[in-house]
């Protein structure tokens, strides 16, 4: 504990300051800086030196600046949700620390694109006009005639602190904040979710982290290039997905070509189609056998990896696809079902395919 301290303690989402005592060198570390019994207490390591009580020393502050960035950023936001989404919007939580800002509100709907945009667009605009910022203290009641938007559930006392931005933002904060939107830089919405019922969240980046954060869009879409072997990006994604579309038609087309039944047998006037098939959409072959039929009995096996895929089609017989698949499937362990004319069913035992083939020949050959 300093007699007089420049290190603020977190509070009201500000995150508490860092920074380093020297006296003439280098004395110790202050690693954060919290709030006790309304103390601001400072958590140090020393490292090669002693700290005594009444020694003077110098208190050195490192991480306010990007800090109070965000801080004044997060005010600005605020304002510029409620033009976009209605003054219902209230602050439900935030906090801003050096790389980031996370501000919580009421909303009962995830916002748009077009809505974060547009939030994102004011809060810059905001920034772009240079608005002088000024700290104020206030008793309550003209703080609130003057327009300072309060945090719900938060308890004043008689006379308040007050943050303005010209006639943008107006507060009640006890935090720290930049002198000019200016030194903000740029603000980049990085994420909007839920946090809980009728309760938004956003979290966004600006000065340093707002570098930080294009500098990695920019590395990664320059990776993307690389990739791509296209300075134009997003005419190389296009020539990737038409060639992917080319080669799923010539792997249809192959498949389809080595997918052709190879047992089928006429009894009667039906053609029994029983068979196992290695390649090739089963659903498909049994489609294009009934369309190519007058009068068919068609079951096909395929095996997938450690399971077995089968499919029955009938077209003008006496034999119901149904009733062959509940037959047959058992036989791989396994179960399925389906209409009169298709019917489909899945199996665990590879090691019977070839026995539920023969059975689903003999079957057809008994019902037809």
């Amino acid at each position: 504990m300093l007699d007089k301290t420049p290190f603020y303690a977190t509070s009201g989402g500000q995150s508490g300051d860092t920074g380093a005592l020297e006296d003439n060198e280098h004395i110790a570390i202050v690693k954060e800086t919290s709030k006790f019994y309304d103390i601001n207490l400072s958590k140090i390591v020393v490292e090669n030196s002693t700290v005594k009580q009444g020694q003077k020393i110098q208190a050195i502050v490192v991480n306010r600046n990007e800090i109070e960035k965000h801080h004044s950023a997060t005010h600005l936001l605020q304002s510029a949700l409620k033009m976009v989404l209605g003054d219902t919007v209230a602050q439900a939580g935030s906090l801003n620390d050096t790389s980031k800002l996370r501000f919580d509100f009421t909303y009962p709907k995830a916002m748009t694109e077009a809505q974060i945009n547009e939030v994102e667009d004011l809060v810059n605009s905001m920034i772009a006009r240079g608005i002088s910022g000024d700290v104020e203290e206030l008793p309550i009641e003209e703080a609130k005639n003057k327009g300072a938007i309060a945090m719900f559930g938060e308890k004043y006392g008689d006379s308040v602190r007050v943050v303005s931005f010209g006639d943008v933002s107006v507060e009640f904060c006890g935090g720290t904040h930049v002198k000019n939107t200016h030194d903000i830089g740029s603000i980049y919405i990085t994420k909007e979710s839920g946090v809980s019922a009728g309760v938004r969240r956003i979290e966004a980046v600006c000065g340093l982290a707002a570098i930080e954060y294009t500098n990695s869009i920019i590395k990664k879409y320059q990776d993307v290039q690389a990739e791509l072997k296209n300075k134009d990006a997003i005419s190389g994604i296009k020539k990737l997905k038409e060639q992917v579309k080319e080669l799923k038609k010539e792997v249809e087309l192959a498949q389809s070509q080595t997918a052709a039944p190879v047992y089928e047998e006429m009894i009667g006037d039906t053609k029994v189609v029983v068979d196992i098939v290695e390649n090739g959409d089963i659903k498909k072959i049994v489609d294009d056998l009934k369309n190519a039929n007058e009068k068919l009995a068609v079951l096909l096996l395929q095996a997938k990896g450690e399971k077995v895929m089968l499919v029955a089609g009938s077209k003008n017989t006496s034999v119901k696809a149904g009733d062959w698949i509940k037959t047959i499937a058992p036989i791989v362990v396994g179960g399925g079902g389906g209409r009169p004319d298709f019917a489909q069913a899945g199996g665990k035992d590879v090691s019977k395919i070839n026995d539920a083939k023969a059975q689903a020949l003999a079957y057809a050959k008994e019902n037809i």
